[in-house]
């Protein structure tokens, strides 16, 4: 790669980017008023609020026990005659319940039948506009009373007459009013426990012999300041990270598209990497500026507009303090490569797009896909751990918040792998962006008007032997949303004991292995191929498949052992719940019933056929017009995952994927890939049936098998046999990348690109050396 081209196209890019009000806006005028504005419109907003008084009736007043008052007569204020008397709750009582709201009282003091209360509550709540209802049922004061001066048997206390608060949880100020007289009630029972106890002469200390002390170690306000701004800062950070490199990306992409400048740049000696490289920087340095300038008036609006908050509990929620200026360094480290990833991605996107106006909605569905992993870390009960340290942008996000709460060890564990993942991401998403230059039908497609009925007839009198790479990545969408838009009328249904039934399980397994997986792709295939033999690789009158159908079971067999580990260090790394495991279990133990064939038909044959016609046929067939063989073999594989739903076996099914989609392209055959599935599924269920006492009764078992020591009951391949199983795999493995791999057309071509893009960067280096020369 020629730097000095680089340099040129990145030199380019800012200056006609600088030139551009819209960008300049979006990117210095927006972040830099937005924020100020918020917070003044905040405190406009505050003004209007209002706290409107809690609208209460009472009930049976007269059943009220004398001692201590829960109610007493309102003051009557200059003005008021003695008409206006009424009631109100005791201020002393109203202090030890923490309330400062205002109430408006009606008070009955005649009992009312609870029959009655009961009936007509909800049309008087609705009719005279009440927040709330206090009733005290007939002969409440007697029997309180009565309490007072004697000891009660169990069954007069059954028959104790209960008041009640009604209110209704549908209407807010009603729900608001419970939560407020729900304290002031229990500050009354309290006093009124207090009350029985001094009349009974038992010391109040036995119902409360002792209270917990409570002890804050944060160096207030210092340490709650970082913990509010760890939860925010990640969040923003990716956010504008990607949303300041979407908009430059469209303008120099689509932009240039519709502008007619592309081709002159494509023109020139610079390769299609470097134009990428180019624009890469340049988007990455505007993404960066974003973040910067909108995280900076973040925090002055914190520091300056915020601070402007009058007192009470919502002011201090707002008025958190400026971030740590400490913190900002460890932001910035954090900022580059997500920076880097999210302009990588809308530089691919963006060249997808026809006009800028078609870029544009791209930016939503983006958003949208990172949306779950940027809101991961902000939600409680979650850690940097090894698991959440693998995934795409949270593990960053993870990280960031460690660093920013001064949890350094933690941060320090696992930041090979959050840097680890985020380098791989970003390796994929600049491969990805390069693709989509090399790709001329991608950058010189007009634009066109959607039609449905003309879209329909191009994609049926276009078809081609195998579907396309959207059809086969909509595919895998569809089947994965299927077993969600379905589960719950195919889930196997418990008997009366709590187990699953055999009969329900067996049709499970059909529904979801045949019904939602298997008859998809087939009838896909039937209408938008021309040739399902081809789609789904079915090729069988061949010497080299019939070998590799031989070789196939062999290499899943040298690899199982290898297998157990993986998914032994899986489950180490993020453990199952103990609910899910309980699942699975129940799950298990309904087979007991089926033989051991049927075991094997039902949960080793059958998915293996299923899952691959859709993964290796449809899906991996689909995905090689892309260009690319191993990015075609690791999307199929990925998809293959997700199918398994559960994450402890979504990861080892995606790595073995791999493999299997290796032998599928290696054969040119899907024969080969279900074999060597079927093969790992039968060996996953056979090592679950070998225990202790399976291996006491066969003694023979000794020489391939043992039991763990710190797993009682599991049984483990000997360490020579796990040895002699590695040497295999690697043979075999041999022997298959030495099979001539069928390419496409669109691999074919890519690798011509590939060659004269190695042969234009030799003759520049040439070129280069000899004028220094």
């Amino acid at each position: 790669m020629n730097w000095d081209n680089v340099k040129l196209i990145l030199k380019r890019e800012l200056r006609d980017q600088a030139r551009d009000r819209r960008t300049l806006f979006s990117v210095i005028g927006l972040p830099v008023l937005l924020y100020p504005l918020m917070g003044l419109m905040v405190l406009q907003v505050m003004q209007f609020r209002q706290t409107h008084p809690t609208r209460l009736r009472v009930i049976g007043l007269n059943e009220l026990p004398g001692t201590p008052d829960l109610f007493v007569p309102s003051v009557l204020e200059e003005g008021q005659t003695a008409d206006d008397f009424g009631y109100e709750f005791s201020p002393s009582l109203l202090q030890d319940a923490s309330v400062t709201s205002r109430f408006e009282i009606e008070a009955t003091e005649a009992s009312v039948d609870p029959a009655v209360v009961e009936k007509t509550a909800k049309e008087t709540l609705q009719a005279d506009k009440l927040d709330a209802i206090i009733y005290f049922p007939p002969g409440f004061k007697e029997r309180m009373e009565s309490y007072q001066d004697e000891k009660d048997s169990e069954e007069s206390k059954a028959e104790f007459p209960s008041p009640q608060l009604i209110t209704n949880s549908s209407d807010e100020r009603s729900k608001l009013a419970d939560n407020r007289l729900r304290q002031i009630l229990h500050a009354w029972r309290e006093k009124l426990i207090q009350h029985n106890l001094e009349a009974n002469d038992v010391p109040a200390v036995i119902t409360d012999p002792f209270s917990f002390g409570t002890l804050d170690l944060s160096e207030k306000p210092l340490d709650q300041s970082s913990y509010l701004w760890a939860k925010i800062f990640p969040f923003i950070v990716v956010i504008w990270a990607l949303t300041g490199a979407f908009y430059p990306a469209i303008d120099l992409c689509a932009g240039e598209k519709e502008r007619g400048t592309l081709e002159t740049l494509l023109s020139s000696p610079a390769l299609r990497s470097e134009i990428v490289a180019g624009k890469l920087l340049a988007i990455m340095t505007f993404s960066i500026a974003t973040s910067v300038l909108n995280l900076a008036s973040m925090g002055f609006t914190a520091s300056f507009v915020m601070g402007q908050v009058g007192g009470g509990e919502m002011a201090s929620r707002l008025n958190f303090g400026p971030p740590p200026i400490w913190s900002l360094g460890w932001l910035f480290l954090a900022l580059i490569p997500m920076a880097a990833l999210f302009s990588a991605l809308a530089l691919a996107i963006a060249t997808m797009a026809r006009s800028s106006k078609e870029g544009q909605y791209y930016l939503l569905p983006l958003l949208m896909l990172n949306l779950p992993l940027v809101v991961l870390p902000v939600l409680p009960d979650t850690e940097l751990t090894f698991g959440t340290s693998l995934i795409p942008v949270s593990g960053m996000s993870f990280l960031l918040k460690a660093l920013m709460e001064g949890d350094y060890t933690k941060a320090a564990t696992y930041v090979l792998p959050v840097l680890g993942v985020t380098a791989f991401c970003i390796w994929v998403a600049i491969r990805w962006a390069i693709d989509q230059f090399n790709n001329e039908s991608v950058l010189f497609r007009e634009s066109e008007r959607f039609s449905l009925q003309a879209w329909v007839r191009k994609m049926w009198r276009d078809r081609q032997d195998t579907p396309t790479a959207a059809g086969a990545f909509v595919m895998g969408i569809v089947l994965l949303a299927l077993p969600h838009m379905v589960g719950k009328y195919v889930m196997p249904v418990p008997g009366p004991d709590g187990k699953l039934t055999l009969a329900s399980l067996v049709q499970y397994m059909l529904t979801n292995q045949i019904g939602l997986i298997l008859l998809p792709v087939l009838i896909a295939a039937w209408i938008f191929t021309r040739s399902v033999k081809k789609t789904f690789s079915l090729r069988l009158l061949d010497k080299r498949v019939y070998l590799a159908m031989l070789m196939a079971p062999a290499l899943a067999i040298c690899l199982h052992p290898y297998a157990i580990y993986l998914r032994e260090i899986i489950q180490n790394t993020i453990p199952m719940s103990q609910e899910l495991q309980d699942q699975l279990q129940n799950m298990l133990g309904s087979t007991a019933e089926l033989p051991i064939f049927g075991i094997f038909l039902m949960f080793a044959i059958l998915p293996a056929i299923c899952e691959e016609f859709a993964c290796r046929g449809f899906i991996l067939s689909g995905m090689r017009h892309i260009g690319h063989k191993w990015a075609a073999i690791a999307i199929s594989a990925i998809f293959f995952g997700l199918l398994h739903g559960i994450l402890q076996q979504s990861i080892p099914a995606t790595i073995f994927g791999l493999m299997i989609g290796f032998l599928a392209v290696q054969t040119r055959s899907l024969f080969p890939a279900i074999l060597f599935h079927a093969t790992h599924n039968s060996l996953v269920f056979a090592q679950g049936m070998i225990v202790t006492e399976t291996i006491e009764a066969n003694p023979w078992l000794k020489v391939l098998v043992a039991t763990a020591t710190e797993m009682p009951g599991e049984a483990r391949y000997q360490p020579l046999l796990v040895f002699l199983c590695g040497i295999g795999a690697v043979a075999l493995v041999g022997v298959f990348a030495r099979m001539p791999a069928e390419l496409s057309s669109e691999e074919r071509r890519q690798e011509a690109l590939n060659h004269q893009g190695v042969f234009r960067s030799a003759i520049g280096n040439r070129k280069d050396s000899s004028a220094s020369s």
